[in-house]
């Protein structure tokens, strides 16, 4: 059973890489636009008096994302 302790753990960490990225990162107001950063890179953009929302896409690669994460976790 322990041949695969090694895949299983990759998984798990993938779980938790694509968990993490959904996260948010910061939320910033300025002159009526709220920018909501997440930590996959992505920005979600709101404008407060029209309602208008739109997002900005990183598309970073997964290793790059396996990094920052592993970064923050310490």
């Amino acid at each position: 059973m322990t041949e695969y302790s090694d895949m299983v753990e990759k998984v798990r960490l993938q779980q938790q890489v694509e968990e993490w990225s959904g996260g948010v990162k910061h939320i910033h107001y300025n002159n009526y636009i709220e920018d909501v950063k997440f930590n996959n890179g992505d920005v979600q953009y709101t404008d407060i008096r029209t309602g208008r929302k739109w997002t900005v896409y990183r598309n970073l690669n997964k290793e790059t994302l396996l990094s920052r994460f592993l970064r923050r976790r310490g």
